[in-house]
């Protein structure tokens, strides 16, 4: 084996040019899918740190008949029960009871439609993001009467801190109820939406503004390993205390998450599909052309007694050096370009697009997915070989006294 991979070696470099660039070929081919690979976690990577830290948790208690998980219409009744059920578990790095609904808000000049937030300020500060993007002011506890606002939706009620806001919702009755709050803080994710529709405020103010004692729309769950989400919600979705109550994985809470990681998931698939074909190309085009040129050379060889399977053989370790050398330099220049992106970040316009409908950095930091890359140059190195049988079948085929003529 070791001479027909020495053999091998020296007849790649018969032609120098040819095997550099199919080698060449083959290593950027490579560092491509890794380089897609890397931006395309690192961004879901991303995505999923900032809507579980700021809106969704990691898993989510809510009632079993609530039709939109988003902002949940059915209330809890007992969301105390549940969180003591889930939050001894060791698994469980913190938890927190919130109460969302929709309501307005009014300053001394304008009025807004909203999405009202009642939290417990000190849980909140452990589960949530929040406080980290806070522009000016501080965070919930200082007073009952305390909120906080985005940034857009200040400019848009012409609100500034100490000022007063009017928060009005409706109560079970369908009588308005309102409450008066003062700015406490102004905080600013980069999101659009969420600056200009989301105010927070203390859980026991939203109870009263929409009188409902001791309730909540759901329990948020932050784990101490987020790969635990779905053995935690397997194991303990039957024990929350409460028949009415159902444990969510942030999955089925952010369907839209799920929608875009699989979309991107599926480009990526079609993304590798191209660059495998352009890399089995590159090879077969090398190797059919070696043994073209080479056909007299097998003939000889087989008239002096070897059998095809040597023939067959020589092909395929000419393959396989080709494949395993472009591998090779294409798996280090790959892993250089994702370190120095991951030191010095890669801007996005995308950042831009998304931040729109949730938190989202324009700079992003990438890492390698080992798992990934490995796979991915173990697929080139098999593309390689596969892609090379055919012409080897060709030229283990020759009749020896056809091969002898050829020019």
């Amino acid at each position: 084996m070791s001479a027909t991979l020495a053999i091998a070696w020296r007849s790649l470099w018969r032609n120098k040019r040819r095997s550099l660039l199919t080698i060449c070929s083959i290593a950027v081919g490579l560092a491509a899918v890794m380089f897609g690979q890397s931006l395309l976690r690192s961004f879901q990577r991303q995505m999923i740190e900032k809507s579980t830290g700021i809106q969704l948790g990691h898993l989510q208690v809510q009632a079993r008949s609530v039709q939109d998980r988003k902002v949940p219409e059915v209330l809890l009744a007992h969301p105390d029960a549940a969180r003591r059920a889930l939050e001894s578990d060791p698994r469980v790095a913190c938890a927190a009871t919130r109460l969302l609904f929709t309501g307005l808000v009014y300053s001394a000049t304008a009025s807004r439609g909203v999405l009202i937030l009642g939290v417990e300020p000190e849980a909140e500060r452990r589960i949530s993001i929040l406080p980290g993007y806070l522009k000016t002011g501080r965070y919930l506890g200082g007073s009952p009467r305390d909120a906080i606002i985005g940034t857009r939706l200040a400019r848009d009620l012409d609100l500034r801190l100490g000022e007063r806001l009017v928060v009005m919702a409706q109560k079970p009755d369908g009588e308005m109820n309102s409450e008066l709050f003062r700015v406490a803080g102004i905080y600013e994710t980069g999101s659009t939406s969420y600056d200009g529709q989301t105010v927070y405020v203390p859980i026991e103010a939203a109870r009263r503004l929409r009188d409902r004692p001791g309730m909540a729309s759901h329990v948020v769950l932050r784990l101490k390993d987020i790969r635990d989400i779905d053995a935690f919600a397997r194991e303990r979705g039957s024990d929350l205390g409460d028949p009415e109550a159902v444990l969510l994985t942030y999955r089925s809470v952010g369907s839209e998450i799920t929608g875009i990681k699989k979309f991107q998931d599926a480009l990526l698939i079609v993304v590798l599909v191209i660059i495998f074909s352009i890399v089995g190309l590159g090879i077969l085009n090398t190797i059919s052309m070696s043994f073209f040129e080479r056909i007299r050379e097998f003939g000889v060889v087989r008239a002096l007694g070897a059998r095809p399977g040597v023939v067959f053989r020589l092909l395929l370790a000419e393959a396989a050096l080709l494949g395993a050398s472009g591998a090779a330099a294409g798996f280090a220049a790959g892993i250089g370009i994702i370190s120095l992106l991951g030191h010095y970040g890669l801007e996005l316009p995308l950042g831009r697009a998304m931040s729109y409908f949730m938190p989202f950095d324009n700079i992003i930091y990438m890492r390698p997915m080992w798992a990934m890359h490995l796979w991915s140059a173990l697929g080139v190195f098999a593309v390689s070989i596969l892609t090379a049988v055919w012409p080897a079948l060709r030229a283990s085929r020759l009749v020896v006294s056809e091969a002898l003529k050829h020019i």
